[in-house]
């Protein structure tokens, strides 16, 4: 018998957070509680990819070409440790 294979896992970001134009970054509004987070342009451009339709692959993918980042292996691993941060605050799931 063949193993099943793996789910992939394809976050969302909460439909109740906002971005706001900040100095020289975005603040995410959490509509949860009183709490905003500034964000640089790389994590606010990944949680706008954190829509249920992408995995961090190619999550990290999107985010390459926008930013021409060269070093895809180290990207990939920045966009799932961000991706990760996400969760652990919530603002994911």
């Amino acid at each position: 018998m063949q193993n099943a294979p793996r789910r992939r896992r394809y976050p969302r970001a909460r439909a109740d957070l906002r971005f706001h134009s900040a100095t020289g970054a975005l603040a995410l509004h959490d509509a949860s509680g009183p709490r905003a987070e500034r964000l640089d342009f790389a994590a606010a451009l990944v949680l706008t990819y954190c829509d249920g339709q992408h995995d961090a692959g190619s999550i990290a993918e999107a985010v390459a070409g926008s930013l021409s980042h060269s070093d895809r292996d180290a990207l990939r691993a920045d966009v799932r440790r961000i991706i990760q941060g996400f969760a652990r605050e919530g603002l994911v799931v």
